[in-house]
């Protein structure tokens, strides 16, 4: 959570000063549902998403280098698989719907990779992580429609973020899917559930949604989840130099990332650069 964070700070700061080359939405307030999704895949397991948090939240997981995918701050791409060959069915029916529209990338894909999946009949899951205004679309709607009547291994993760107006959004319809309403500043209680929901499609039982809702770390009635987190490994006894140690390695590794990227950007001739996070230690 706190290298999502650190991320998000130094793309937001390149951001303002125009040194990105495209569009960016920093994540302030939604670290735990990413990281509470990514923990509960198993090997095997496939993430679709054009959500760019999730994608970092993979990439740590996955211990891959940050580097590269911060230098390729442009347009959201489909999150790799979990070191899963993908199937000939999975790779021909992504070619036939083959879209430029991120978000109908994701979900068709995900049908395309849980049918895949439903095939081998090895009890693997994917899971689509969507935003909360995609829930009433009319793709989402047929691809809940077909995952039911199909039975597909697929769970949609729906990260519904209530901004500062404090207006609560989606999803107001569930299109039949069984969902698992969660908080979401609380990465443990998003990982039980994303677990849960796996374990169902795993063991056949079709797609299920989980709701997972958050907030902007500027709305009233949020709570940061880096703060919630603190405080709940403190009660459980962590100590605080080891929460601090935690931080270090966090900032150190971002800024390794950003290094890297910046090294990249260079090399490739006039681009964006992205800073590097030395200069919040005083501030954070």
């Amino acid at each position: 959570m706190w290298v999502l964070r650190l991320l998000d700070m130094a793309l937001e700061e390149s951001r303002i000063d125009g040194l990105l080359n495209g569009p960016m939405v920093a994540a302030f307030g939604q670290e735990a549902v990413a990281v509470g999704t990514i923990a509960a895949l198993r090997p095997g397991d496939i993430m679709s998403t054009a959500i760019r948090h999730f994608e970092h939240a993979q990439q740590v997981g996955l211990t891959l280098p940050l580097g590269p995918a911060i230098a390729e701050m442009i347009a959201p791409s489909r999150a790799v698989a979990a070191g899963v060959k993908e199937s000939p069915f999975a790779a021909e029916w992504k070619q036939i719907f083959a879209t430029t529209n991120p978000l109908r990338q994701s979900i068709l894909f995900a049908l395309g990779d849980a049918y895949s999946q439903q095939v081998a009949g090895e009890g693997k899951v994917t899971l689509c992580v969507i935003g909360d205004d995609a829930v009433n679309s009319a793709e989402f709607k047929s691809a809940a429609t077909i995952a039911l009547s199909w039975r597909l291994p697929v769970v949609f993760v729906v990260e519904n973020v209530r901004d500062a107006s404090g207006v609560r959004r989606g999803p107001r319809e569930r299109h039949g899917l069984p969902v698992l309403s969660v908080d979401g500043k609380n990465v443990g209680a998003v990982y039980d559930s994303v677990a849960q929901a796996v374990h169902r499609a795993s063991a056949g039982d079709g797609p299920t949604m989980v709701e997972a809702v958050t907030y902007r770390t500027n709305h009233p009635a949020g709570v940061d989840p880096l703060v919630f987190a603190r405080r709940e490994l403190t009660r459980a006894g962590v100590s605080a130099g080891h929460l601090y140690e935690v931080e270090r390695r966090a900032r150190h590794l971002v800024g390794e990332a950003a290094a890297f990227a910046n090294a990249q950007l260079r090399a490739a001739g006039p681009a964006a650069s992205v800073s590097e996070p030395d200069h919040w230690s005083a501030a954070s």
